[in-house]
């Protein structure tokens, strides 16, 4: 019976010290989006929109270093308003501290914030990074999930994606080379 027991205590600390973090998908009215301006007149919603929540281990602040937690979200009916639900992080212990960022573009530009930047067309936006303190799933009873409008989330807005630089000189060098192909014929 000590030996099950022992055993016993070993697997729920392995258990527990691969758990995951949680934090809940949604900003609140101090926080909302906005189309083209912060504090604009207009504030984006429905599902026209995409909402990601892009995660890293505490501490990173480069946002190119930031994963997207599936799954994206549309935004909700109410103006300038996401409400998606608990996202697991992966590396973060539960309970643990974790860096966020919420990322929303236009739904047809693509499945994700980078497909809709390489589109070039569209809308997209990018809020603050927010340091999480996340949810731990495994206690009982489970713990709440981590809030993002509470950790200090800012209005954000969405904006016209502008295609890169490099995009348009290779466009540029693409039609000069046409030009210079119809001239010699």
């Amino acid at each position: 019976m000590k030996k099950l027991l022992i055993t016993a205590a070993a697997v729920l600390a392995t258990l527990n010290m691969y758990a995951q973090g949680t934090v809940t998908l949604a900003n609140s009215s101090t926080s909302p989006v906005y189309i083209d301006t912060v504090g604009g007149a207009t504030k984006a919603s429905g599902s026209a929109y995409s909402v990601g929540l892009y995660y890293a281990p505490d501490g990173v602040t480069d946002d190119t270093l930031f994963t997207l937690l599936a799954p994206t979200a549309s935004m909700s009916a109410a103006p300038g308003i996401y409400s998606a639900g608990p996202r697991t992080a992966p590396t973060t212990a539960a309970g643990g501290f974790g860096e966020f960022q919420v990322r929303v573009w236009t739904a047809a530009s693509g499945a994700t914030y980078e497909d809709a930047l390489l589109s070039g067309q569209g809308k997209a936006g990018k809020s603050n990074i927010v340091r999480v303190d996340t949810g731990d799933p495994t206690s009982v009873p489970p713990g709440t999930p981590g809030s993002l409008a509470a950790s200090g989330l800012a209005p954000m807005a969405v904006t016209t994606i502008v295609p890169e630089p490099s995009t348009i000189g290779l466009g540029i060098l693409g039609v000069g080379t046409l030009l210079l192909l119809r001239r010699r014929k």
